[in-house]
């Protein structure tokens, strides 16, 4: 039997039907990537809960990849609250450390006096220049005065008397006190002067007084010995220093002077020191915020303006030295004229005017001491050092 034929013209219409219904079909199919990219503009711009739910065989990468993304986008749209600043205290600036100068003092004599003044105790100490510890003759012996501040020693009341043979390790200081002119003219024999001067001045020149200033050791630690040196009891500290006279000081030069002599010209500098010791000026700040002191002011006399190696000094002003040396006291005698022209006053100058013998102003003499290191050696630092 013939094979039936098939009509071309309808087989082509079915093929372009079935051809158009695929189209259909695959234009109202959404795409996975265009499904995703909706969701998430919607979920930003709508703050509504969505979930998309993909085909079953799409669910693990879902989770997998979308809800990060879309959990990173959110969180990157919501507004961020800063927290508010913590207000912390301002750091203190760093103080530089203090340092402090040298200044110790070993001695060793014979207490020739004691006496007291505003709650403190003084010694006149005799020292030795042939390096005895007792020292018979008074002309190979230097004074020096001693200082037990509230009469004690690390807090322990002392025992001294005249005689006593003491060590004593301490620091130097400089002391400024008034002298009532009554008394100069009583240690120069010399009270007759008050009959000279004008009687409507006599007031006056009695209650004159007269500026002095001398050095002495302020005691740390002492040691009462027998005239062998044997110990018989000790204040404060040990005291490690062999010798009977040693002085170390460092300082700032603060005044450079001559003293000419028959032996030759001493050279004598005056040095600031500033030790542990000084007490802090309150008026005033210092540098690098450390306390402002008040500096102990000592003089140091070069003999024949020459170090113990013979080489010549040539101090100035503002100079640090370092030195070490003996303590001696240089005694001299001042007039009555000196001390009162010292005063810089224009009424004394006036007083002394009136006076009906002039010639007794520099007559009339007295002797005084000052304590002083005798330097052995010396070391000029440098500006920079």
């Amino acid at each position: 039997m013939p094979a039936k034929k098939t009509s071309t013209k309808k087989t082509a219409i079915a093929q372009k039907t079935a051809e158009e219904k695929i189209v259909i079909e695959q234009d109202k199919v959404e795409t996975f990537e265009d499904a995703f990219d909706r969701v998430v503009k919607q979920a930003i711009a709508e703050p509504v809960s969505l979930q998309l739910i993909p085909r079953e065989e799409e669910q693990v990468e879902m989770e997998a990849i979308a809800k990060p993304v879309l959990t990173q986008q959110l969180m990157l749209a919501a507004p961020k609250h800063l927290a508010p600043k913590k207000e912390h205290p301002a750091r203190p600036l760093p103080q530089a450390r203090e340092q402090y100068d040298l200044n110790q003092v070993v001695v060793s004599g014979v207490i020739g006096s004691v006496w007291g003044k505003n709650n403190d105790v003084f010694a006149r100490m005799a020292l030795s220049l042939r390096g005895r510890l007792v020292e018979n003759d008074d002309n190979f012996a230097s004074h020096i005065t001693l200082r037990f501040a509230d009469g004690m020693i690390a807090g322990m009341p002392i025992s001294i008397q005249p005689g006593d043979v003491l060590k004593i390790r301490g620091y130097l200081v400089h002391r400024e006190y008034h002298e009532t002119l009554r008394k100069f003219l009583d240690e120069a024999n010399a009270m007759n002067f008050l009959d000279y001067v004008d009687p409507a001045d006599l007031q006056a020149w009695r209650a004159l007084t007269l500026e002095r200033r001398n050095g002495l050791v302020n005691a740390l630690s002492m040691s009462l010995m027998d005239g062998n040196g044997n110990l018989i009891e000790h204040f404060g500290d040990p005291i490690q220093e062999k010798c009977s006279n040693r002085a170390q000081v460092e300082g700032i030069v603060a005044r450079v002077w001559e003293y000419r002599h028959a032996e030759g010209i001493d050279l004598f500098a005056r040095i600031a020191i500033y030790d542990e010791h000084t007490p802090v000026d309150s008026k005033h700040t210092g540098n690098f915020g450390r306390a402002r002191r008040m500096a102990h002011y000592i003089t140091i006399r070069f003999s024949n303006g020459k170090t113990s190696s013979g080489a010549t000094l040539r101090l100035q002003e503002k100079m640090r030295i370092r030195v070490v040396g003996e303590l001696r006291d240089k005694a001299q005698l001042v007039t009555l004229r000196d001390e009162l022209l010292k005063t810089g006053s224009s009424a004394v100058a006036a007083m002394m005017q009136r006076v009906t013998d002039a010639g007794q102003l520099s007559e009339i003499k007295n002797q005084q001491e000052s304590l002083h290191v005798l330097a052995s050696a010396v070391v000029v630092y440098s500006s920079k050092g």
